[in-house]
């Protein structure tokens, strides 16, 4: 279970870090409830991707799925800031049928990567 929670936490609690370690655990905990299983994280990551690199417009969308799990979901390109762009997910599980919704940015470093970011500084 530890290492399942270190995953989310690694995905998607980043945004939150800064904000104190506790809220990282408690949206671990939140994920895990979620039913969200490392398959789905990685769709859900794959799909992000795919809005940032090439960068899209703002309300371009994705949808991912994992047949495994029965997951699904959409990532939506939301607002820009400087050089970081928000992404909204809605995502429904076996254990969460109605739509969950989760915020994350992705700001473009240095080398061009885009990477996990709290967001625009």
């Amino acid at each position: 279970m530890k290492a399942l929670q270190m995953m989310f936490a690694a995905l998607l609690a980043v945004p939150l870090m800064t904000a104190g370690e506790t809220q990282a655990r408690s949206l671990g905990q939140m994920f895990e409830k979620s039913g969200l299983v490392p398959g789905d994280i990685s769709a859900m990551q794959t799909a992000a991707l795919q809005l940032v690199d090439p960068l899209g417009q703002t309300g371009d969308a994705r949808r991912w799925s994992n047949p495994e799990s029965r997951s699904k979901g959409a990532v939506t390109l939301g607002r820009f800031e400087g050089n970081c762009a928000e992404l909204v997910h809605r995502v429904r599980t076996v254990r969460q049928p109605d739509p969950i919704t989760y915020r994350t940015w992705r700001c473009r470093t240095a080398s061009g990567s885009w990477q996990l970011s709290s967001g625009p500084e």
